[in-house]
């Protein structure tokens, strides 16, 4: 369960790695295009288009699985420690049960639409090209999935702490 984690763990920094160059690249695209518009008049071909099907969902999905395990995402802490344990333990295990169902149907859906867009060749076009846009719906696909490895995690450790308890 160690060796999981770690590698989990990794992935997951990987995918925050990604989703930080990404975020750069679109910060050089936009400056990049708006002194090229304001100076020389010739403005980046496509940029927009480019930011917005490619870099943008890149610069999101990869980082999703990282934030939730950091716990960066919102919780009701403040609520819920003020409860019974009883109330706190079942808050516990039907959040991480919640949150395995709409992570699995997100990343089977997400996956499916992945699978469509390969098989119809979906491409936006980009300066005059068409170029084929399927592989970022690869991308929002697994960072669902690497969310989703995430909660499982989550739910399996928090079984072996509450046997350990017993």
């Amino acid at each position: 369960m160690h060796y999981i984690k770690s590698v989990n763990r990794s992935i997951q920094r990987c995918g925050a790695i990604i989703s930080g160059l990404a975020i750069l690249t679109m910060m050089l695209i936009i400056v990049s295009d708006v002194v090229l518009r304001n100076i020389f008049h010739h403005p980046i071909q496509g940029s927009h288009t480019i930011i917005e099907n490619f870099i943008m969902p890149i610069a999101i999905f990869p980082a999703l699985g990282y934030v939730y395990m950091e716990n960066v995402l919102p919780r009701l802490g403040e609520f819920i420690a003020k409860r019974p344990q009883w109330f706190q333990t079942i808050n516990k295990y039907l959040l991480i049960i919640l949150d395995l169902i709409v992570f699995s149907l997100l990343t089977y859906f997400t996956f499916m639409f992945f699978l469509n867009g390969f098989n119809a060749e979906r491409s936006v076009p980009v300066a005059s090209n068409l170029i084929p846009v399927w592989p970022v719906y690869l991308v929002v696909a697994l960072g669902y999935a690497l969310v989703l490895i995430e909660v499982i995690l989550r739910f399996l450790n928090e079984i072996h702490f509450s046997i350990k308890k017993l």
